[in-house]
């Protein structure tokens, strides 16, 4: 929810709006709070361009630069222009929306306590402020799953199952996150249609590695990090940057690095056992 005085009807100028205010830590929104989704759509195109020069060997490991690549577009609708034109408006549609029910009490406590005014028609975003999205999809997506393939380049028989479990947080994020509540209101969300898009193929991709169920828990690990991150930052007024940082690096590279390095020990011992006997 925005934190105002009254109900807020969302429009083409409410992502403007947020953008305007203030984070939740009392610091006017920077530049690159602003505009990095615009990175994000770089990203997106200096990289489709590499697989595509690269789709003859479409391998695990060409799918698991896809996910960064194809999440990149992801973010560009929700975070730069959506399908409507509006700018920045998935995180006054997220604020607004089904989702924010999740943290209710945090913005309700976040309000009472904080010591803003909001007579003035300012903005102070809750449960997601430019400076918490920020962090989130730059460690998480950008470091995360880039950071992954990275050691599955170098490391593939530990760390390449990475790209497949990374594929699973885009599923997780792209149905409960946008399909879902798309559904439950019958309304756009900003990043549903890429969402369309993206969940289907994450599916058969996690389904063709061996170890969906692994995928998705990797994905809800990954949420259940974001929501407490969250949390830990309007309850404790800890420093945003830090908080968010470290439990995006957490669920970004340690969950998934760590996950695909026992699978792939286990898998290995296993192979040795069954060669000693």
């Amino acid at each position: 929810m925005s934190l105002r005085a009254t109900a807020v009807q969302l429009n083409a100028s409410s992502g403007q709006d947020v953008l305007l205010g203030t984070n939740a830590d009392g610091t006017l929104v920077s530049w690159m709070e602003r505009n990095w989704p615009f990175w994000s759509w770089a990203i997106f195109l200096f990289g489709s361009g590499i697989l595509f020069a690269k789709r003859h060997k479409r391998d695990e490991h060409w799918y698991g630069w896809l996910v960064l690549v194809a999440y990149c577009l992801h973010q560009s609708e929700e975070h730069a222009y959506d399908v409507r034109g509006w700018r920045y408006s998935f995180v006054p549609s997220f604020n607004e929306g089904p989702l924010s029910e999740l943290f209710r009490e945090t913005c309700q406590e976040f309000l009472a306590l904080s010591n803003v005014s909001l007579d003035d028609g300012g903005v102070i975003s809750c449960p997601l402020d430019p400076k918490i999205t920020l962090w989130v999809n730059t460690i998480l997506i950008w470091g995360g799953f880039g950071g992954c393939m990275v050691f599955a380049t170098f490391w593939p028989s530990r760390f390449l199952l990475s790209g497949s479990l990374n594929w699973g947080t885009a599923v997780v994020n792209g149905f409960f996150g946008h399909i879902l509540p798309a559904i439950l209101t019958k309304s756009y969300n900003p990043g549903v249609v890429q969402s369309v898009c993206m969940v289907p193929l994450g599916i058969k991709l996690i389904v063709a590695s061996g170890r969906p169920g692994l995928c998705l828990l990797n994905g809800l690990i990954s949420h259940v990090a974001l929501i407490l991150g969250v949390n830990i930052v309007f309850r404790l007024r800890t420093n945003e940057i830090i908080t968010m940082s470290v439990m995006m690096l957490l669920a970004g590279i340690i969950v998934p690095l760590g996950i695909a390095n026992r699978i792939s020990t286990h898998s290995s011992s296993k192979g040795s056992s069954a060669k000693n006997q």
